[in-house]
């Protein structure tokens, strides 16, 4: 018996004996979970990791016995579809790890398990699609094809379908698909000198992953745009496909080999030809530096393609390390919140990507180290849905806890995943490639030229006043028109919500709309539901422009906000009335409460809406009195809520003060 925990010595990974027939055999498998497991109960420090090892301990907790020789083996299974392979165990808290004599390795061994199971019963449906997402990216990005995939994802009567047939659950928000595909667009510039580091080569191929290729190609174009600022000559990887962790999660690892296959030869090449291989998505970066080597331990290719793979902030630190990196930033990014996913913890090279960001001057970088618990498809199950907001949760609130203007992780999946935890905010979610480019150029985002009669109305500057004319048939983008432009005007309209913004308290936000931030609401609308029909966009003009102030009022969306649904619930029951109660005051004058929901009645004597239209009606004194320089405060007053700003923040006055009119 060990008498000893952990080493002095680093974890060392075992090369993986997927080859080996007893690989396969379930009577082992059984054993060695046996042994695993009843370690794992006599420890216990992963509890808070994940929702694998607390099944695992309630099911030996309320076994017959209480310990693990009661627990029936078949229940196993419960926890290996909880296991989604993030290696925070194996990194971060087992002190049973390789070179200990107990050898753990928990994530190594769950692959077994399901490598087992797919060898055995083989993957529903859903499972065989969600993991092939190369053909799922081919499919959905077929120009027309992916106008309707993108309006069928963000349809809430076609995702409650999606939700009972395939298991992908309704509430999850998914990536959207672009027609306009990374390698198609992307103009690598291999042009500059070569000017290799003591650590770094000094050329660069991307390999662009399916995620960069068929959902977010500005992350590609924007570490090409770095690249090129940086003066490295760069190239894309010749031919790609998927990098095979979406089949090694599954279990499928003959696919995994079938793509290695496929993928090895092009990357190999590029190593021996000098090449630093970057990949934007940990996921992928991991692959090809850690599992595929240790599927493959004798496959020189695999091993030289492993150690020429860096991830771009690693990669760029490096460089830094050889002062080869530019620090001639020219926008400082305020507050960045910002999350490190596991796939890049586990490859151990520390935390490049905060390490580079606050070179940015003027730039505050608030970590979070710890899993979000979306992790690749797992999340987007309707069985994992509700655990991985639940493993999240403490993300979300870290993430929150600093009020932030970006919200950013390297992995984009968990940076969406977040997104959605933390619900309304003023943060701007960008990755951290994204923010970098706009520290380096913030104007060099490419901006589709439109016709003069489709242009989408600026963002005025503070104090500029803005033109708050109706928005009419004719001065409405086309769906084709806009798609083009979409990315961008997010973009700005992101930018410019976050001075239209005011939380009274933490359960209440106030959101002032203005011809700009209704015009997106319209075109938003329009393009995912795919209408077209002039009787179908009146409707929704008539709907939406009477929210655009006149020049004598503020408008606002009023969002009430609590995370946990049966609180929420709860809450709103006793907020009946909360939105009559809601004001806002010019010093030296009364206060104006809100003439709440003049569309329609959004409350019944039992519970309120989380959400109503309010309208602030300003005398012309009250307009005055702001034109010399009055402060705003606003509040709500409501016997279960009670809530004060005594000074609305400058540039939220200042964009509140183009909304109106002087008489």
């Amino acid at each position: 018996m060990a008498t000893r925990e952990g080493s002095l010595e680093a974890p060392k990974r075992h090369p993986i004996d997927w080859k080996n027939l007893d690989f396969y055999n379930e009577t082992s498998l059984n054993q060695e979970m046996e042994r695993v497991f009843d370690i794992c109960h006599g420890c216990r420090r992963c509890v808070n990791l994940c929702t694998a090892f607390p099944r695992l301990f309630d099911l030996i907790d309320e076994s017959a016995s209480g310990e693990l020789d009661s627990v029936n083996k078949q229940q196993f299974w419960e926890v290996v579809d909880r296991c989604y392979l993030c290696d925070m165990c194996f990194m971060t808290k087992c002190p049973y790890v390789p070179p200990h004599e107990w050898n753990i390795d928990f994530p190594h061994l769950m692959l077994r398990a399901k490598a087992v199971k797919y060898k055995n019963q083989g993957a529903g449906f859903r499972d065989k699609l969600l993991s092939s997402t190369d053909l799922m990216g081919k499919l959905a990005t077929i120009p027309v094809v992916v106008q309707a995939v993108n309006a069928m994802n963000n349809t809430p009567a076609v995702r409650k379908i999606m939700d009972s047939t395939l298991g992908i659950h309704a509430d999850r928000k998914l990536p959207e698909y672009t027609a306009d595909k990374f390698r198609a667009n992307a103009k690598p510039n291999d042009t500059f000198l070569v000017k290799d580091g003591a650590r770094t080569p000094g050329k660069v191929a991307i390999y662009a992953t399916c995620y960069v290729n068929y959902n977010e190609p500005g992350i590609g174009h924007d570490l090409l745009k770095i690249l090129e600022h940086n003066e490295i000559p760069a190239r894309l990887v010749e031919k790609e496909a998927c990098c095979g962790m979406p089949k090694l999660e599954l279990g499928d690892l003959d696919a995994v080999e079938k793509l290695k296959n496929k993928n090895i030869p092009h990357l190999l090449k590029l190593a021996q030809d000098g090449y630093a291989i970057l990949s934007a998505v940990p996921s992928c970066t991991l692959m090809y530096k850690q599992e595929l080597p240790l599927m493959f331990p004798h496959d020189a290719a695999v091993q030289a393609v492993a150690a020429a793979m860096f991830d771009p902030f690693e990669y760029l630190a490096l460089r830094n390390q050889d002062h080869l990196l530019k620090t001639d930033f020219k926008k400082p990014l305020g507050n960045v919140a910002y999350h490190i996913p596991c796939h890049q913890r586990v490859q151990n090279f520390g935390k490049k990507t905060r390490d580079i960001l606050q070179l940015i001057p003027d730039t505050t970088v608030n970590t979070v180290e710890r899993c979000s618990g979306h992790d690749g498809t797992w999340g987007v199950k309707s069985e994992h849905f509700a655990d991985s907001m639940k493993i999240g949760r403490p993300v979300f609130k870290q993430m929150a806890a600093s009020n932030p203007d970006y919200i950013s992780s390297d992995c984009a999946i968990a940076a969406r995943h977040i997104e959605q935890g933390i619900g309304e905010s003023k943060a701007q979610k960008l990755h951290p490639l994204t923010l970098l480019r706009l520290a380096y150029d913030p104007d060099s985002t490419h901006k589709p030229a439109i016709s003069d009669d489709q242009s989408i109305t600026p963002t005025p500057a503070a104090g500029e006043k803005q033109m708050t004319t109706a928005i009419t048939r004719e001065n409405l983008l086309t769906l084709e028109a806009y798609a083009k432009i979409r990315k961008d005007f997010r973009v700005q309209v992101m930018a410019h919500k976050k001075t239209r913004k005011v939380p009274l308290g933490e359960n209440i936000m106030l959101i002032f709309e203005d011809a700009l931030t209704i015009r997106y609401q319209i075109q938003e609308m329009l393009h995912v539901e795919r209408i077209f029909q002039e009787t179908e966009i009146v409707h929704e003009l008539e709907t939406y422009t009477p929210l655009i102030p006149d020049g004598q009022n503020w408008k606002a969306t009023m969002m009430i906000e609590y995370p946990d649904p049966a609180v929420r619930a709860e809450k709103l029951a006793t907020l009946v009335g909360v939105e009559d109660k809601v004001w806002v005051k010019i010093a030296g004058h009364a206060p104006v409460f809100a003439i709440a929901d003049e569309d329609l009645e959004r409350e019944n004597s039992e519970k309120t809406s989380s959400v109503h239209f309010l309208r602030f009606e300003l005398t012309p004194e009250m307009i005055q009195a702001l034109q010399q320089g009055a402060a705003i405060s606003m509040g709500v007053d409501h016997p279960a809520y009670q809530a004060t700003v005594d000074a609305v923040a400058a540039d939220v006055r200042a964009s509140l003060l183009t909304d109106l009119t002087i008489a």
